[in-house]
């Protein structure tokens, strides 16, 4: 069964607790647990413009399985990098493919507990040609916000632009 983006209250007229409210971050805006969350738990529904890759700002889409990328709404679009985050976006494999779009939806996922309050985090796990320092604190941070698989690439490259300029200042 797959969860609202509002948790169930008690009464109707009781008022609901979003589970995902924006905020300010350490980095400008962000997305905070409006309520606890459990592990597994489904914080809300990715809503947004669909875009092929040539209008793609690839610092605010999210890759989709067709080749599409979503320009995602709030409150998503202010999901934050974190090395270790505490969320991650995902599809339901077994959701029929929507006729319009050619793609299932996308979906933000709890990783562990979280308190209210907290930001929701995510891996952008981006490649290594967009790979950019990372300020996310954790302790693994990786200090690129880039792909595991090619944090390697993105050091070598670096070393790399640190022995060129190191020639250059000669």
């Amino acid at each position: 069964m797959l969860r609202t983006a509002f948790e169930p209250s008690a009464s109707p007229n009781a008022p609901r607790k979003r589970r995902a409210v924006v905020g300010r971050s350490n980095i400008g805006k962000g997305v905070f647990a409006g309520r606890a969350l459990q592990r597994g738990e489904v914080v809300g529904r990715v809503r947004g413009t669909l875009v092929d890759d040539a209008q793609v700002d690839p610092y605010y889409c999210m890759e989709m399985d067709n080749g599409l990328f979503l320009v995602p709404k709030a409150p998503f679009r202010y999901l934050n990098h974190r090395c270790v985050p505490n969320c991650r976006l995902f599809m339901w494999e077994d959701e029929p493919i929507d006729p319009q779009t050619n793609t299932r939806a996308l979906y933000v996922e709890a990783l562990r507990s979280i308190r209210v309050g907290s930001e929701l985090t995510i891996d952008y796990g981006w490649p290594a040609y967009l790979a950019i320092p990372c300020h996310c604190s954790s302790r693994r941070c990786r200090g690129y916000v880039v792909d595991p698989s090619q944090l390697g690439l993105v050091r070598k490259q670096a070393r790399a632009k640190s022995r060129a300029a190191q020639l250059a200042s000669r």
